[in-house]
């Protein structure tokens, strides 16, 4: 139950909540990578530790210096949200980490409350997601010191880290909750492609070619970012065979999937980057994806800060695919073809 050790989804702090009054909350005052200082504090000027985010085993949102004056005022009772992330995959990792609440208090209060490190607004798919997942709750951005007249400030339910198995009351939250009226549609083979994500966001030269692949094996090549969010869930829910690169997509996925569908991950990045994914697809689900590792040797580049994979062993993925049902074994995947290799090469 201790609120300065990291959230647990067996239970503790991570799965109550405290209701507070007379708090005051303090916007992002100075950002160091992903330390953050903001946070909340109670009527006595005390810290509220159970406030905070945690990413794996470490506090990220940091207690700035208290305010002595404040610049708004919000009256009534307000659900804490946390900090709004703009990031598609990080927004469903550590933003929506506390609405398992609203279940309980949504005919209590008069919305949720968010700070955010980035800009203001809410981009267009968090207002999508969040319609998906708690209705026409009111949402609000403090972007001020702010006295609010009471808080409820409900545990991380869900996270980086141990925390990506989820509390139960966040996965039970999730599964009645999120999405509950889009219903299946789409093919029974889906490959999710990042074809069209640019190569500093972690992609690999000639990604093309795997969805050409795919395709070749029966499987329909979808692009999410060319649909909406209730498109891809629609299909997320149809697909009995489901294969993608690790990433935000399958997040997505193990949100609305279910234990029958079998979900393969080819892995775009070391294994250990994608253990909160496995570990969430896993959880949520019920069942534990296939992971393929498939980076070729030597083909890492350093671009930036960012990363390319300049190839990924073709042979190594197809052999994996056949051998665990996903496409036909008389299926012809071998390695890269030289007019493949030219094609990467042109990249």
């Amino acid at each position: 139950m201790d609120p300065t050790e990291p959230p647990n989804p067996k239970g503790g702090w991570s799965q109550t909540a405290l209701e507070f009054e007379r708090v005051r909350i303090v916007p992002p005052q100075e950002i160091d990578g992903r330390i953050i200082r903001t946070g909340v504090f109670d009527e006595h000027g005390a810290d509220v530790p159970v406030a905070a985010t945690w990413r794996r085993d470490e506090r990220i949102t940091l207690a700035p210096d208290y305010p002595v004056e404040t610049e708004t005022n919000l009256a009534g009772k307000w659900l804490w949200g946390g900090v709004l992330y703009h990031h598609f995959g990080h927004f469903q990792m550590q933003s929506i980490a506390r609405l398992w609440a609203i279940r309980r208090y949504r005919d209590e209060i008069e919305g949720i409350i968010f700070v955010t490190r980035g800009q203001t607004d809410m981009l267009p798919f968090e207002q999508d997601y969040l319609a998906l997942l708690i209705g026409d709750v009111p949402v609000r951005v403090v972007t001020e010191v702010c006295d609010v007249e009471a808080l409820v400030v409900p545990g991380q339910g869900f996270g980086l880290g141990d925390i990506a198995k989820g509390t139960r009351v966040f996965r039970r939250y999730i599964a009645a909750e999120f999405a509950k009226d889009v219903a299946p549609e789409g093919p029974e083979k889906l490959f999710i492609s990042r074809a069209l994500q640019p190569l500093e966001k972690g992609g690999f030269l000639g990604e093309e070619l795997l969805d050409a692949r795919m395709e070749e094996a029966g499987y329909t090549v979808f692009w999410p970012e060319e649909h909406s969010l209730r498109e891809q869930i629609a299909r997320y829910k149809a697909a009995k065979r489901v294969v993608g690169l690790d990433g935000s997509a399958l997040h997505l996925f193990a949100m609305v999937g279910a234990n029958a569908q079998k979900v393969a991950m080819i892995l775009r990045r070391e294994k250990g980057a994608s253990r909160a994914l496995r570990t969430h697809l896993t959880s949520f689900t019920g069942a534990k994806p296939l992971a393929i590792n498939a980076l070729a040797k030597g083909a890492e580049v350093s671009v930036g800060k960012k990363r390319e994979i300049s190839e990924l062993d073709f042979e190594h993925i197809g052999k994996l695919l056949k051998r665990h049902g996903f496409i036909d074994r008389a299926q012809e995947w071998g390695p890269l073809s030289e007019a493949e290799l030219a094609l990467v090469n042109e990249d």
